[in-house]
């Protein structure tokens, strides 16, 4: 059996590495034998430190270890976690969530949930920095032994704080308890109080997942002899060049193999030239020099330097072949990069990222929020990428949109002279509220334009001494009395006769557009004659057909209650003559 894969993610700031750094200086303190080995991206935890840290809790809840270990994986962003991907779901077997219990559920931390759900990975809550509870006396051991020692006015600020990250979870469709309130660990998420600073709770986190992975997981640990890896960045290392910053998840990895990974353009295949580990703990830290080693074994992570890392793409799956097996190796990571990436002629947005696994998750995001996607790629956004979205814009507004993740975007002029909306970011979460936003603005805006061209409600008196001409057309000083008045609209006496249509308004001589309540000004009226149709003290209406009335009643909700008040006049003028006039056809 393997170690499980957990891997500890969160909001920027909330403390993920804080709380692994106690752990591992603890350690490396202690100098116990066994002691703990940070690996790439990685630091495994053996069994045998995970027995004398966790003790008292083990005890408590009669847990016998029996997992090698267990391998933690800090996340120094959505886009690392999003790469612990494989077919079907995550690499990381558990997640430890951490949420920082003053400020609580963050914009990263939803995103994290989000991709948490995605990937289907149970996780627990990490309720992080308790030592800053006001009088809360936070000291290293059991959360569960120290809650007894508190004073009521600790007790009732830390159920303040819980409740309100419960409550989140609960919106978000978890149901989540305090640790000691578990009654399931099969439907609930349990929320572990700690600091990373005085090591408080860390023992409950430690022998919880422990735990949570020996009751669930022994069939996942259970280690085949197919090597199953999985590439989480590509970085460039003095003196080698680019490398590939791996997970090994299954079988085990060997110098001088052959393996396949997806490129940038198509798959790669190379060779294992070298496989690096850092030296131990406290030189890695500072010095991040590195141990060559011959084979890695599952679950560990490990550096692997070869020819043409430089156009491998991080989240891909790596595949050891062997040259009767290259053919079927180099076919499957095709087919691992067509259903993640994807250009079709449908309507919808175009997505672009730098890794497979954030393109595999916000493609999904989208998905679930009834978005379709109408490409997928991976790498920056391009000149056709604009082109295909302002053709999507042709017949669907909303979706002629370039969404961007960890890219750079040098088509600014192009986008801008087509009027293609493009969003960047490097928080899949506000890329996606962004987009939202902006569908929203936008349907706003047509529908403003839409009631740009129906005739508004208002009605306005002619002011008796204020007659400048009597027709062709008829010039009279108006005052608007309720409604919002604008040009062209054809208007009514009270009675329902039609008398003209307005042609033109002025206020000392300017051409106005429009005017509210109260507002006064010469309005030119084709139609009338003064004396005969229309005389001073007059009050006239909006006039408007059935149809024009019907669509008006589509944008109630952006009239003005004045405007709405003149409309249930005119509906009550018309429904004089007609009795159904502006109701819908049964």
């Amino acid at each position: 059996m393997r170690q499980p894969i957990v891997v500890v993610l969160g909001h920027v700031d909330h403390g993920k590495t804080q709380m692994l750094d106690f752990i591992r200086r603890t350690q490396v303190q202690r100098k116990e034998a066994g002691g703990i080995t940070q690996h790439i991206g990685a630091t495994e935890v053996p069994a045998s430190y995970i027995k004398k840290f966790c003790k008292p809790m083990l005890d408590k809840l009669k847990i016998d270890v029996t997992i090698p270990g267990l391998l933690f994986v800090d996340t120094p962003g959505h886009a690392a976690f999003s790469n612990l991907r494989k077919r079907g779901g995550s690499v990381a077997d558990l997640a430890i969530l951490v949420v920082d219990i003053m400020s609580g559920i963050q914009p990263q931390t939803l995103e994290s949930i989000e991709i948490l759900k995605q990937f289907k990975v149970p996780f627990i809550v990490g309720a992080n920095k308790v030592d800053l509870l006001p009088d809360y006396v936070s000291k290293n051991g059991s959360f569960l032994s120290n809650l007894k020692n508190q004073k009521q006015s600790a007790l009732t600020n830390l159920e303040i704080k819980l409740y309100e990250i419960t409550g989140k979870l609960a919106e978000l469709g978890f149901e989540a308890e305090r640790i000691d309130r578990v009654t399931d660990f099969t439907n609930q998420v349990v929320v572990v109080p700690a600091s990373g600073k005085t090591g408080e709770g860390l023992i409950d986190v430690l022998a919880l997942i422990t735990g949570l992975a020996q009751k669930f997981l022994v069939k996942r640990l259970e280690v085949t002899n197919k090597m199953k890896g999985n590439i989480l960045e590509i970085k460039q290392e003095k003196g080698l060049g680019a490398t590939a910053d791996a997970i090994i998840y299954d079988g085990e990895l060997s110098e001088g193999q052959t393996i396949v990974i997806s490129g940038v353009d198509e798959p790669i295949v190379t060779k294992c030239r070298c496989l690096l580990k850092p030296e131990p703990m406290k030189e890695s830290r500072t010095e991040k020099k590195f141990i060559r080693v011959k084979t890695v074994k599952a679950a560990s992570g490990v550096k692997i330097h070869g020819p043409g890392m430089d156009k491998a793409v991080a989240g891909s799956s790596i595949i050891v072949a062997c040259p009767e097996t290259l053919a079927d190796a180099i076919e499957e990571i095709k087919n691992e990069m067509d259903e993640i990436e994807f250009s079709t002629d449908k309507v919808g947005v175009v997505v672009k990222t730098d890794t497979l696994g954030t393109l595999e998750a916000l493609v999904k995001m989208l998905q679930e929020r009834g978005i379709p996607v109408r490409k997928a790629k991976i790498g920056d956004i391009s000149k056709s990428d604009i082109v295909e979205a302002e053709e999507v814009k042709q017949s669907k507004p909303s979706y002629g949109a370039v969404l961007g993740f960890n890219v750079k975007n040098t088509t600014e002029k192009l986008a801008a002279s087509k009027e293609i909306k493009v969003i960047t970011g490097d928080i899949v979460y506000k890329i996606l509220e962004s987009y939202e936003e902006w569908v929203e603005e936008e349907r706003e805006k047509l529908r403003e334009k839409e009631l740009s061209k129906l005739p508004r409600p208002v009605k306005f008196k002619i002011v008796p001494g204020y007659i400048f001409r009597n027709n062709d057309p008829a010039i009279v000083g108006i005052e608007v009395t309720g409604g919002l008045l604008k040009n062209h609209i054809e208007v009514m006496k009270e009675d329902g006769k039609i008398v003209g249509k307005i042609k033109q308004l002025e206020i000392q001589g300017e051409s106005v557009k429009e005017s509210k309540t109260g507002g006064k000004m010469a309005a030119s009226i084709d139609g009338p004659t003064v004396g005969r149709q229309i005389k001073e003290g007059d009050t006239l209406i909006t006039s408007m057909s059935e149809p024009e009335y019907r669509k008006l009643k589509k944008f109630l909700d952006m009239l003005s209650d004045d405007e709405k008040a003149v409309l249930d006049e005119i509906t009550a003028i018309k429904r004089k003559e007609k009795k159904t006039w502006g109701m819908l056809d049964m």
